[in-house]
């Protein structure tokens, strides 16, 4: 065992620079230029460019502690039991990938190395074991901590510089950007600033203008805790304050002047260590006090008061940001089905989006949320215990409990007496259990999920100051044996280093071209969309690289059928060459995954492009397409429309209605499938069977909107504007968000020539959401000149025409949430 606080002349020099020092140095900015990292364009992804810059950060971290091993000839290590809990997780990730059946590629990957990937809970774990091996000395924990605080108090200042642009130029920047990643990360992350400085204030030896600064920096990051309002954050933060002002309350020493305990027989009079208590008249003590104190108030200030004053000083500021994810029950139903039927090694990483398309309740079709698709549960630890099985589980479990079991042993019993390692220890453990609760209850980003594991490696770098101030280590350069064994690993590590640096550029390429081919695309611009996406391809091949190329093929058929200057020759050429190559695009996706409905759509998509042109086969094979997705997403109402609609266009009505009926049982509310049913039932001369079936559901359900919604249409088409125009007004009283029945009952009043009823219904679907306004902004205009901007000749089959008209969400009336688009 060597001794950590070896001074001799050559641990000075190896001090200046070292191998030792440049692993520290690279380890702590590479966190620091993660944090920062921010290029404001849409072909650079935000959050994949700092998690590769972390990745390979720590890479480059490695590389040179692998070199300071084998140039020194030794291997150092803290007290090893923790250093091996760390590897618990990682090591059931590595199973589940490879016996979940969910594909090698996609668990360590994902599409952007998600947090709940292989590769991001390897890359959690390197971070946290490097930190618990080249940290050593109190000076090099000041180092990480400063850096900590500079990036943090750079975050805030941001933080106000946005806002502040936000109100004078909200049209280019939203006072919610951040340069932490999420706004809720920023807040977990500045509440875990917050924190540590409370600790810093208790446990550390500070001058007054240092106690200044920390003081200035709780106030600055308890402002921008409340603008985030997270009441889980909140909690931590008056978790953290309460213990420390018990501890601070405590440890005080009782002065010798108290008259009140004059005559008074003391129970325990024991001697705290110096260095433990502080007088109760010393202004450290008092701040050590009264910050806790105050941090504690206003914690609980925002927590009983957050639907309120929290969301009031949100709205003000811009900074109101929904964080929706799925419940604690809808999270154990997903769960529970997959237990069912892959118990040991779960669906696989990153696999939770499918299982929830399986799984969740139908009932969730009847909320603003029934076209998200959720890729992760309630938090990130629940969804591991989903996607890894009860191998996860039961790493996660046997992690928290121990560096719990061994933390609180160190701090109770084996404290350090440095006033800076034990503030180190003690800052360092409650920030790993801060960032490990944020996982129980929420999904903290990459930037906070490192920070806290990075944390939870310095802990454990702390525990060698505890006890005996001792360490474990090896002279592998004195035993040559050993030696081989050892210089042989770290020689593969090495190598394995340079590997995976390139793998993670090659794979952060390919997802730059991609967002490059999705603008490219989203303008119309096939030639360049196309060769980004054989770039991505080429770097990286992926599902999503086949599903864009498909979704390129079909644009360009689109122009290659409505391009008069082609003879019809080579329009045909030119057609069967890209329709050959989608489909071939569209069958790798499914193949590279096939478990992701998506690749399905986009298959079911391509086929359905060329059914109107009578190809043999075109119209069987979209059909089988679009039922495969079914069956991966079983409960979405947007898939047997499309089928409806493919119907409709092969010109067979019964399975038109079929399908559009199995939506409608999906999602009651679902206007278009409603709207679209109609048409056909009147088409078909069923108009007065259809209005008496819809009447009758009326009759039972006399609240339900969207049924008084198609009594009104249904009376439209029978003639009955009166009886429209009363059923219409229903709908809109029982929900005044309704932008569709506010829009046809203004054609009804508009028919009957009542122009100010009809411009007031209008006004109200324009107030919902911008894409409405300026879908009726002609009709509008035409309705304040007098005039009827709906003439027979824009009156449809139900004499009604039917805009893209955008239903708000509950949460925020002035957004819009689009809804029935194939896939969602």
């Amino acid at each position: 065992m060597n001794d950590i606080q070896s001074t001799s002349p050559r641990a000075k020099a190896a001090r200046r620079f070292s191998f030792d020092s440049a692993s520290i140095w690279i380890l702590t900015l590479t966190f620091a230029l993660a944090a920062v990292a921010f290029i404001p364009s849409v072909t650079v992804p935000f959050l994949y460019t700092k998690v590769s810059i972390l990745a390979i950060g720590g890479l480059i971290a490695l590389v040179f502690y692998i070199l300071a091993r084998l140039t020194r000839g030794n291997l150092i290590v803290p007290p090893p039991a923790l250093l091996g809990a760390l590897w618990l997780v990682p090591l059931a990730y590595a199973l589940s990938s490879l016996f979940s059946g969910a594909g090698l590629t996609a668990s360590f990957f994902g599409v952007e190395l998600e947090p709940d990937t292989f590769g991001f809970m390897l890359l959690l774990a390197a971070f946290a074991t490097l930190a618990a091996l080249a940290f050593r000395r109190t000076a090099q924990y000041r180092v990480f901590f400063s850096v900590g605080a500079i990036v943090l108090a750079v975050a805030i200042v941001l933080q106000l510089l946005f806002l502040i642009l936000g109100h004078a130029a909200n049209h280019t920047v939203s006072s919610s950007t951040n340069l932490l990643g999420s706004f809720m990360d920023f807040g977990m992350l500045v509440g875990l600033g917050v924190s540590l400085s409370l600790l810093a204030l208790r446990f550390l030896r500070l001058s007054s203008r240092l106690r200044i600064v920390l003081m200035v920096g709780i106030a600055a990051g308890l402002m921008a805790v409340a603008l985030v309002n997270s009441n889980t954050v909140w909690i931590l933060i008056a978790l953290v304050a309460l213990g420390l002002f018990i501890e601070s309350i405590l440890r005080r020493r009782v002065s010798s002047e108290e008259n009140d305990l004059e005559g008074a027989t003391l129970l325990s009079a024991e001697e705290e260590h110096e260095s433990l208590a502080t007088t109760s008249d010393s202004p450290a003590s008092s701040l050590s006090l009264v910050a806790p104190l105050v941090a504690l108030v206003i914690a609980l200030f925002f927590l009983i008061g957050g639907s309120t004053i929290g969301n009031a000083l949100t709205t003000t500021f811009g900074t109101n940001v929904l964080d929706v994810r799925p419940s604690w029950q809808s999270t154990f139903q997903v769960g529970s089905h997959t237990y069912a039927a892959a118990p040991i090694f779960g669906s696989g990483p990153n696999t939770f989006g499918q299982q929830w398309l399986k799984f969740r309740d139908r009932s969730l079709n009847n909320t603003v949320f029934w076209n998200v698709d959720f890729t992760s549960g309630i938090g990130l630890i629940p969804t591991s215990f989903v996607t890894v099985g009860l191998l996860g589980a039961l790493a996660w479990i046997a992690f928290i409990f121990l560096f719990l079991f061994f933390g609180l042993r160190a701090l109770l019993f084996r404290a350090p007496i440095d006033p800076y390692a034990r503030f180190t220890s003690v800052a360092s453990f409650t920030g790993t259990l801060y960032v490990l609760a944020l996982m129980v209850f929420a999904v903290p980003g990459p930037m906070v999920l490192i920070a806290g594991f990075l944390l939870a490696g310095i802990f454990i770098s702390s525990l060698r100051y505890g006890g005996a101030r001792q360490e474990w280590g090896i002279i592998f350069a004195k035993n040559p044996r050993v030696g081989f064994l050892v210089v042989f690993g770290l020689t593969l590590l090495l190598l394995a280093s340079v590997v995976a640096s390139y793998v993670v550029i090659e794979r952060y390429l390919a997802d730059r071209a991609y967002a490059q081919a999705s603008v490219a695309l989203s303008k119309g611009d096939v030639a360049t969309a196309s060769t980004n996406i054989n770039r991505s391809i080429l770097f990286a091949p992926s599902d999503r690289g086949y599903q864009l190329a498909a979704e390129a093929g079909i644009l360009q058929m689109n122009k290659i059928a409505g391009d008069t200057t082609l003879s019809p020759t080579q329009a045909q050429q030119q057609f069967q060459s890209v329709l050959s190559t989608s489909i071939q695009a569209a069958l790798t996706a499914t193949k590279l995954a096939p478990n992701n409905y998506l690749n399905w759509i986009v298959l079911g998509n391509v086929y359905q492009t060329v059914v109107p042109l009578n190809i043999d086969g075109a119209y069987q094979n979209a059909v089988a397409a679009y039922q495969h997705a079914i069956t991966l997403d079983p409960t979405d109402p947007t898939l047997p429309y499309t089928l409806a609609q493919l119907a409709i266009v092969h010109k067979d009505a019964a399975a038109a209605q079929t399908q559009l009926q199995q939506a409608i049982s999906l999602k009651p509310d679902y206007t278009q499938a409603i709207f679209l049913l109609s048409q056909l039932e009147v088409q078909e001369g069923k108009a007065k069977e259809a209005l008496q079936a819809a009447e009758a559901a009326a009759y039972f359900s006399p609240n339900d909107p969207s049924i008084q919604f198609q009594v009104g249409i249904l009376r439209s088409a029978n003639g009955d504007t009166n009886g429209a125009i009363q059923a219409l007004s229903q709908a809109v009283s029982l929900n005044p968000q309704y932008a569709n029945a506010h829009y046809f009952l203004g054609v009804m009043y508009a028919i009957q020539a009542q122009y100010p009823k009809a411009l007031a219904e209008l006004q109200a679907v324009a107030a919902l959401s911008a894409g409405n306004s300026q879908a009726v902004a002609a009709d509008i205009a035409i309705l304040q000149q007098g005039k009827n901007p709906f003439p027979p000749s824009r009156l449809g089959a139900l004499g009604i025409p039917q805009p893209q008209l955008n239903q708000p969400t509950a949460t925020n009336p002035s957004a819009a949430a689009t809804a029935g688009t194939t896939g969602k």
